[in-house]
């Protein structure tokens, strides 16, 4: 564990404070920040003793700068986490920059070696504690670094460089994915600002190689395509933000952005353009929040910062669909450039590829659909990691819009194969096969039309026994639904989706259900983000049998108009439907092999 006690010990005299405008000419280092914290506590509160962080009152923690490091109020893990970052001390920090208030800084500096002095053998220590103090070294690190832009000391740079000893232990870098960007850029720069280059080059290696050569067969933090791999809009954000934080500590260090790092940075743009709707949100793959694209950090005049501002600024991606190999199929009706308003546009999203990783969920073959200026089908979205029970029935297959295998083992390691696609202007085609469902093959295919704007899904389901199956579709808390027959229609304002569910061969639908916010079993809630959630129809349109074939046409309109469908069977278990719904006629065939074809 750590022992992070270096020179507390030495003569307790107030150490000198060097003009700030000197101590940052001369210092390589780069002041990450302090993760929101400094705002939640500012410099008055730090010096009344007064700890907080998000979702609870503040707790006093401290007399003067001695602070009770054992304190555990909420019994919450995250809480004591925080605490031991040091990372709330950056509002002091920060006052002492802004201002020159020296007491400010006495007291942050306090604190700090009064840590220091407390936690020196953690071996000591409850099993909490020992892990929030072992999880937060790369935050302490990081919050040490900038309390050395401002104080100097012998016992601040050993205490820096014990830190960063600590996170160049292979055994603590967490690979690639947003932890470890974190604690390589933040080991570099503490490299750098005392004068080790020896831990400034670990941390500048383990960048490069989490983009270009990942460790332990991980895919790349940002693949060649523009990508990110923790399959997650929010983190595909989040994760943009942290490498231009990187790439100035490379530049802080005098080292250059290698070309192919910065290039597939570019990329990543458009990776988040495309996981936007045609309204300027962002869709809550994996674990995010509800979002507005406009409220992106420096969107550039590319992909992102054209869809931040509707099409107003920027450049629009070159492509009206793509395939990303990470697991991504996404597209749209246009990008609001060929006689039809940005905002009126239709888009749609399908998962596919590796099983779960980092921050994402268990959502292969899921679907997401946005038309008529509404989110029509949504993910069920991300409460935060202070509820586990409600964190895991999110993560699972039954709060995404795909097909699902009762009374089987989910398998959230496997992977789903994207085996065809075809885009075509109104009509776009893929399709997606996996084993995710013990002893089951589930396949996929999908087009997603405009002109007039629909989906339409077949699921093929094939077990050695007959098996429950059913198709859920996650609709927006706007929304209420009910059944219809085998089929359901859902209401928003003036917006209606009928689900229709067509007749196959050989095939017996059963009546539809729908649900709303069920807690036995969970079913029918949109989390859109920490400890929020907000019950929301879903339709289930349900099968049963060894195999089980469901085609299903999702058709949304204004007004109380009703979809006119015609089914003619074709030989070998086909059929050709001919659907007419806003202005438009949607003529497709599906194939017995799967296959679907706008043909009209």
């Amino acid at each position: 564990m750590l022992a992070l006690s270096a020179g507390c010990e030495r003569a307790a005299a107030p150490p000198p404070v060097v003009p700030v405008t000197a101590r940052v000419a001369a210092d390589r280092s780069v002041c990450l920040g302090y993760n929101g914290l400094d705002r939640l506590n500012p410099a008055a509160e730090v010096r009344a003793g007064r700890f907080r962080v998000p979702g609870v009152p503040p707790v006093r923690v401290a007399t003067g700068t001695d602070v009770d490091w054992g304190l555990d109020p909420h019994g919450n893990r995250t809480w004591q986490l925080w605490l031991h970052s040091l990372e709330w001390l950056g509002g002091a920090i920060k006052e002492y920059g802004r201002t020159g208030d020296r007491a400010a800084l006495d007291t942050a500096t306090g604190i700090v070696r009064d840590w220091l002095a407390d936690n020196d053998d953690p071996r000591r220590f409850g099993k909490h504690r020992r892990e929030a103090i072992a999880e937060g070294t790369k935050f302490r690190l990081a919050t040490l670094v900038c309390l050395r832009r401002h104080r100097s000391g012998r016992w601040l740079d050993d205490a820096i460089a014990e830190h960063a000893r600590w996170l160049a232990d292979p055994a603590h870098y967490s690979g690639p994915w947003n932890h470890g960007t974190d604690e390589s850029m933040i080991l570099m720069t503490a490299g750098c600002g005392i004068g080790r280059d020896d831990l400034a080059e670990l941390g500048l290696r383990r960048l490069r190689e989490a983009i270009l050569d990942p460790p332990g067969g991980a895919r790349p933090a940002i693949d060649a395509e523009g990508a990110n791999n923790e399959q997650s809009a929010y983190y595909a954000v989040y994760n943009r933000s942290r490498w231009r934080l990187a790439f100035r500590v490379m530049h802080r260090c005098g080292r250059p952005v290698p070309a192919e790092l910065a290039r597939r940075h570019r990329l990543l743009d458009e990776f988040i353009a495309f996981q936007t709707t045609p309204a300027g949100d962002l869709v809550q793959i994996g674990e995010s929040q509800a979002a507005d694209a406009s409220e992106i950090g420096s969107p550039g005049d590319g992909p992102l910062g054209y869809v931040a501002s509707q099409g107003r600024a920027g450049t629009p991606p070159a492509a009206r669909a793509r395939v990303y190999q990470a697991g991504y199929v996404m597209g749209r009706s246009g990008w609001g450039r060929d006689g039809r308003a940005f905002t009126d546009e239709m888009s749609y999203t399908a998962r596919f590829g590796p099983g779960r990783y980092a921050h994402g969920q268990n959502d292969h073959m899921a679907l997401t659909f946005h038309a008529l200026g509404r989110d029509v089908l949504v993910p069920s979205g991300h409460i935060g990691y202070s509820d586990p029970a409600w964190q895991e029935w999110l993560r699972s297959p039954d709060a995404h819009n795909t097909v699902v295998v009762r009374d089987v083992p989910f398998q959230p390691g496997a992977a789903t194969a994207l085996t065809a696609h075809r885009f075509r202007r109104g009509a776009d085609t893929f399709s997606f096969t996996d084993t995710a469902f013990t002893g089951t093959t589930r396949s996929r295919s999908v087009l997603a039309a405009s002109g007039p704007d629909a989906l339409v899904v077949l699921d093929d389901v094939r077990a050695p026994a007959p098996r429950a199956v059913e198709q859920l579709w996650h609709l927006p808390p706007a929304f209420t639904a009910v059944p219809r027959g085998t089929g359901a229609v859902a209401t928003a304002g003036r917006v209606r989706v009928h689900f229709l569910r067509i007749p196959l061969p050989g095939t017996a639908p059963s009546p539809a259900r729908t649900v709303r916010g069920s807690l036995n079993p969970k079913q029918g809630w949109v989390a859109p983000g920490h400890r929020r959630k907000a019950p929301a129809p879903v339709v289930s349109l349900p099968g049963r049998g060894a195999r089980v074939r469901m085609l299903t046409l999702i058709a949304p309109v204004r007004g109380t108009e009703r979809p006119d469908v015609r089914v003619r069977p074709l030989r070998g278990g086909g059929v050709r439907v001919d659907a007419s719904f806003s202005g438009h006629r949607l003529v497709f065939v599906a194939g017995p092999d799967g296959g679907i074809l706008r043909v009209r």
